[in-house]
C-alpha cells in the first residue's frame, strides 16, 4: 500500500499521534459504559455476550498500551499487536453495538459515545500502520550499532 499517512491530522507526527491515539482509546475504553442487566455466568446468551465484550476490552486495552509503549521505543512488533487487537475490536465491536441495543436498551449518549469510539478506533488504526511501516523502514535503513562499530574498527 504506497498510499501511507505521513503525519497524523496534517501536523503532528506519527510518532506523537500514535501517543494521542493510545491515550484517547484508553480513556474511550474507561468511559465505556459495561453492559447492563447481565449476569457473569454462561447460562445464557446475555451472558455469554457480557463475557466475550469484556474479554475483547480487556484485549484491546492491551493492545492499547503496546501501541503507547511502541511510540517511544518506535518497535514494529508492539505496532502490529495493535494493529491486530485493534482490527479484531473494529469488527467485533458493531456486533456488540447491535446487542447494547436489542438485549440491553442503552440510551441515545451511550451510543453516540460508542459509535464515536468506534470511528476514532478506525482512524487511530489508519494512524498505527503508517507508523508500523515507518518504523519497519527505519529498522531497515539504521545499521545495526554493533555490527557497524566493528566494521569501523576493522578499517
Amino acid at each position: 500500500m504506497r498510499c501511507r499517512l505521513r503525519k497524523c491530522c496534517c501536523i503532528i507526527s506519527l510518532r506523537v499521534g500514535c501517543m494521542i491515539s493510545a491515550l484517547s482509546l484508553f480513556f474511550f475504553e474507561l468511559i465505556a459504559v459495561p453492559m447492563r442487566n447481565a449476569s457473569p455466568c454462561c447460562d445464557t446468551l446475555e451472558s455469554i455476550v457480557l463475557v466475550v465484550y469484556g474479554i475483547l476490552d480487556m484485549v484491546h486495552f492491551v493492545g492499547c498500551l503496546m501501541l503507547f509503549v511502541a511510540s517511544f521505543v518506535k518497535t514494529s512488533v508492539l505496532v502490529l499487536i495493535f494493529l491486530i487487537t485493534s482490527c479484531l475490536h473494529i469488527v467485533l465491536y458493531p456486533a456488540f453495538l447491535v446487542a447494547e441495543v436489542l438485549i440491553w436498551d442503552v440510551d441515545i449518549i451511550d451510543i453516540s459515545i460508542s459509535i464515536i469510539g468506534l470511528l476514532l478506533c478506525i482512524y487511530f488504526w489508519i494512524v498505527a500502520y503508517a507508523f508500523y511501516f515507518k518504523c519497519k523502514e527505519e529498522v531497515m535503513t539504521d545499521p545495526p550499532t554493533a555490527v557497524y562499530r566493528v566494521s569501523k574498527i576493522m578499517k
